[in-house]
Parts: C-alpha cells; structure tokens; sequence
C-alpha cells in the first residue's frame, strides 16, 4: 500500500466511527455575546488511533435559525489558524442575518483554540536567541502541555467537525470557511465530501498553492494596485509623488540602518514593511498607506507610529506551531529572491516560522494528500478581495477545472476582510438556499462598492 493509500484508508476509518455510532449530542440554552443559543460539549480521543487515550473536549455552539432550520447547518471554520468559532459568534449572527433566516449556524471551537484544548506556551521570561534557550523553552512548553502536539492539525480537526455533525444528526453542512478556515474547508470537503452540501471559501488560497511561495509577490501586486489608484487621482498624485518607490527605498535603508523613529524605539525595513502589508489586508487603513510612506520618508513617524505592529503574526499558541510546522501549504521552504519591496520581510517572516519548528516534534503529512480538492456534486462560491495581498483569486488557479458548478465573486479595491453591507450574506443565502452557482445572481456588492480615495491630510 502507498503512503497516501494508507492515509486515505486511515482517514475512511477514522470517519466512519463518527458516522455510524456518533453519540447523541445534547445542547442546553446558553447565552454567548449576549446572543440566545445552544451549548454544548462533544467528548473525542485526542489521537484516533487510540481511543481510549487522552480526550478533547470540543466546544460546541448552535445559534437557532430565526424561522424553521433547515435539514443542513451552516458551519463558519474560523481564520489564524488559532481562533476559535465561537468567539466571532456576534460578529457572524450580524453578518449572517438573512442566511440565520432559515439555517442553523454551527460553530466549532477547533482543537487547540478556545475552549477545546486551547494552550499556549508562558511567555519566556527573556529573550530566546541561542538555539539551545529555544530548545529548552519548547521542551518544558510540551511537557507542561501533558498532550500529543502532532494531533492539533487540520486533517485531525476536519474529523472533529463530522463527529460534531453526525452528534447533532445534520444530514450535511453547507461549510464557509475565511482564511486559514478556507484551507480547513478544503481539507473538509476532501477527506467528508459525502458531508458537504454546499462550500464559500472567504479569502482563500488552494491546498496545493503554498501560502509564502507567493507571498512577497502578492503584497506587491496589491500595493501596485493602490499605486496606480492614487496615481490616477489628482489630489493623492499630488500629495505623494512617487510614494511607492519611496517605500522600497526606505525598506532598504532601514534594513541596512534601523531608524529611530521615536525615544528607545528603532524600526528596520522588515518591520515597516510588515505594518504596511498588515495595512494591505483592510482596504480603509490601504489608502492611508502613501500618507505613512510620505511622512515617514520626510522623518515624520507618528503616522506610522498610529498604525501600531506589522503582521509577523507568531504566537505561542501550541495548535498555530502544529500546523504551520507540519502541513503542506504553508510553504515554509519559500526562499527568495522574489524581486519586491516585500522580500526582506517575508524572509524574516518565513525564517521565524522555520527556527521554532527546528524544535516542535514532527508530524507526517504527505505532500500528495494536499491538493485542491474537487467535485461534479458539490457546488464552490467563492469570494475574493480585489486588492488582497495575501489570497487573491490568482492562488485559485484551477477553481472552474476542479468544481464544475462554481463562481469566483471578485470584489474591487477589497482586501482580505469583507464586511460590505449586507451583500455577501445575501449572495450566500441565495446560493446556500439554491445549493448551485447556475444561474446565481452575485452582483449585488456593486452598489456597495466604491473607488477609494486617499486621504491627503495629517
């Protein structure tokens, strides 16, 4: 048997426990962000393989639909990775309000964030530059975490969802997932297709596109796009001339020479590139990015400064480390040169990622079993920000091949968040709703949608 047979066999096996003896689930009323709902707690061994080993206890949240529910839920499988499902509930049941109409929403505290198994290693009491002090503080971190690391992965959370699915008696889920949550959707939908009645992957980059192979390229592509936007307004044009080459030249002096941009405090070109990357992300903090540059080029950093940290985004969180050191698409063997104002960050960026997974214990993945997923049966909507720097639409490169019944709904001058009106819910409802992209109505964001403009002031 190959590799990759033998994980397909494994994972069949691993699912049809939940499948055909899944425990009944029992929900008592709860309240959440001060939202009426259903709570409860699905009890799964932490390593399938040993089942009668340490457990997880995995929280579960239902938010009711408002008239008669569907057969189906709706489940949101959040971002980081690291957050956890049921801390956006409020955010989601505003968002969602007519898809909440007649769906239940389900949501899911993966394990190891929230309140299933959530642990994060204590901040160290100094700095962790030797190799060895690193070593040691992850060693003690484990220990004290008494569990299994190489069990906090996707695959491993993807069998957690249908366990909570079959425990509840939906049918199927219609399954949204923004973000890291996009790439869980697709492990989902690869390993329980049976389980998925409808897919919205949010901000999305396909399993087998690897996140930092295009990333330096991509923030580029997003920060070319808002140059040639404020390029064709006269205000900004006049106001920042040359902005963008400013930039990069200020990365690499930075990188070269740090600069103190106030008392005690010195910035390098990867941190100032990191805050404009994170700024890249949200379309209203993009266009202030020229102001930032401007200012700064001309020694003054409180705009920049008012922006507060860049994006490196590393925690300590014991979940974040499994999956980013183990799984595929990370594409934690991206090295440059990429030829962007964004190389020097990402390399610092990857090169963190890389120096504590030198200690973290080693999981097998095989790479054959991260592919973009694909379906004649499940119908794909898929949203993407026009000017997202980190999952544009081209990190989908064969969407239409893989899903016969998909759209691809790219919103203009949107980065990686997508909170327009009500828009979104409403195309997500109909689709859901319809259970097919075909002849799907997904122009209603236009009445949303704006050309931005710069701020020229501060």
């Amino acid at each position: 048997m190959t590799r990759f047979a033998a994980f397909v066999a494994a994972a069949f096996v691993a699912a049809t426990p939940a499948q055909a003896h899944a425990p009944a689930l029992r929900l008592h009323h709860c309240t959440v962000q001060l939202l009426t709902a259903r709570c409860g707690t699905l009890t799964v061994p932490e390593d399938r393989a040993r089942p009668k080993g340490r457990t997880i206890g995995l929280h579960v949240v239902v938010l009711p639909a408002y008239v008669k529910a569907a057969k189906d839920a709706v489940t949101y499988l959040a971002g980081g990775p690291g957050v956890a499902a049921t801390s956006e509930a409020a955010s989601l049941s505003n968002q969602w309000m007519r898809l909440r109409e007649g769906h239940d929403i389900l949501l899911v505290d993966q394990r190891g964030t929230g309140k299933s198994g959530a642990y994060s290693c204590p901040n160290p009491t100094g700095a962790l530059t030797a190799p060895a002090k690193l070593s040691a503080y992850t060693a003690a971190c484990l220990k004290a975490f008494g569990g299994d690391y190489r069990q906090y992965g996707s695959r491993m959370a993807a069998a957690d969802l249908d366990a909570v699915r079959a425990a509840l008696g939906y049918a199927t889920l219609d399954v949204v997932g923004g973000s890291y949550g996009a790439t869980l959707a697709q492990v989902y939908a690869k390993l329980y297709p049976s389980s998925v009645r409808t897919l919205t992957l949010m901000g999305a980059s396909a399993l087998d596109v690897p996140f930092f192979a295009r990333y330096a390229r991509n923030a580029q592509s997003s920060l070319d796009r808002w140059a040639r936007l404020c390029d064709a307004q006269a205000a900004c044009r006049k106001a920042y001339p040359n902005w963008e080459r400013r930039f990069g030249e200020l990365v690499r002096a930075w990188d070269a020479q740090p600069v103190e941009v106030k008392k005690g405090v010195r910035m390098s070109g990867v941190q100032l590139a990191s805050v404009v990357h994170r700024m890249l992300l949200d379309s209203g903090e993009a266009t202030s990015i020229p102001l930032v540059v401007t200012h700064a080029a001309q020694g003054d950093y409180a705009p920049l400064l008012r922006q507060g940290a860049g994006d490196i985004g590393v925690t300590t969180q014991v979940m974040y480390w499994s999956i980013w050191c183990n799984e595929p698409w990370a594409g934690l063997d991206a090295r440059g040169p990429w030829g962007t104002m964004f190389d020097s960050y990402t390399t610092a960026f990857v090169g963190t990622l890389r120096r504590g997974c030198t200690f973290m214990p080693e999981r097998a993945e095989p790479a054959s079993a991260w592919t973009f997923p694909s379906s004649g049966r499940v119908p794909l909507l898929v949203f993407a920000g026009g000017t997202d720097p980190q999952d544009p639409i081209s990190n989908l490169p064969e969407l239409t091949r893989n899903f016969r019944d998909s759209r691809a709904v790219v919103l203009p001058y949107i980065g990686h968040s997508f909170g327009i009106g009500g828009c979104v819910d409403e195309i997500m409802t109909n689709f859901v709703a319809r259970a097919t992209t075909k002849k799907l109505v997904s122009d209603q964001c236009n009445a949303y949608l704006r050309t931005p403009s710069f701020p020229v002031t501060g």
